[in-house]
């Protein structure tokens, strides 16, 4: 890990790559592993390891000596959803979506300049499609991110594209500012996003954006799905439900739609 942090705490800021790291496995890291995912000395994860234990930030199982996230950590990830009682509110809207749809329902937010996932109702259908909770996809190439994009004023896109990276994710993937820039204006036309293989190969999505009282996109709500059972058909009429379940989250916030997004009008 590079020693030049602008003046930042060295200590803090290797304790919470560990936390990250931690909080990225499923399975709990070992000390071996730790130290190779942050980059830093096993004697310094060792010392790190103890403290954060010790505050209830981690936990290790003593048996296979892999350390996950402890109570202290979850408390602060949970504090995070119930600072955003949309989440919790905006659960039923997307139980009865998928409930319409038979396919996954996710509930995304924007998060330095990507779509975090916070929400979702799994399909039942054993082909489905999964996006972990609080994993990040990019603006440029997922349907809430496309639906969070838009739904930004055209002064905001234009900052935030200008810091923006395109990579080619498959073969569909839009890979320029210009290409974001346009499809976001048929995305205002239209009231939603698509995303036809563009991050994943075989996968669809559509999202819709839910903006609060003063016309900020706080999430989008998506459907996704395989694409083998997903054809251009069911997509339209996926969008219009979730077209419809996005301006009805609005309206259930106390929200309004920006001055361009006169799909929800």
């Amino acid at each position: 890990m590079s020693e030049d942090h602008g003046g930042q705490s060295k200590t803090l800021i290797r304790g919470l790559s560990i936390l990250t790291a931690c909080a990225d496995s499923r399975r709990g890291l070992t000390l071996v592993e730790i130290a190779e995912a942050t980059d830093l000395a096993p004697s310094t994860v060792h010392r790190l390891l103890a403290t954060l234990e010790s505050q209830k930030f981690l936990s290790v199982d003593p048996e296979t000596g892999r350390w996950r996230i402890g109570v202290s950590g979850f408390r602060i990830g949970n504090a995070f959803v119930r600072a955003r009682d949309y989440v919790t509110l905006l659960r039923p809207l997307m139980v009865e979506l998928s409930e319409q749809t038979g396919e996954t329902v996710n509930l995304a937010i924007l998060s330095g300049g990507r779509a975090l996932f916070v929400s979702q109702v799994e399909s039942t259908k054993m082909m489905r499609m999964v996006a972990p909770l609080g994993s990040l996809a990019p603006l440029h190439a997922s349907g809430a991110g496309k639906a969070l994009f838009a739904g930004l004023s055209a002064e905001e896109r234009d900052g935030l594209v200008t810091e923006m990276e395109f990579p080619a994710l498959t073969a569909q993937t839009l890979t320029s500012r210009e290409a974001l820039l346009q499809e976001a204006q048929g995305i205002v036309a239209a009231g939603c996003a698509f995303d036809r293989e563009e991050h994943l190969e075989a996968m669809c999505c559509v999202a819709a954006p839910v903006f609060n009282e003063v016309g900020f996109p706080i999430c989008a709500l998506s459907v996704s799905g395989p694409s083998v059972r997903i054809s251009e058909s069911v997509l339209a009429d996926h969008a219009a439900l979730v077209k419809s379940t996005g301006r009805e989250a609005t309206a259930f916030l106390g929200g309004q739609p920006p001055a361009h997004w006169i799909a929800y009008v």
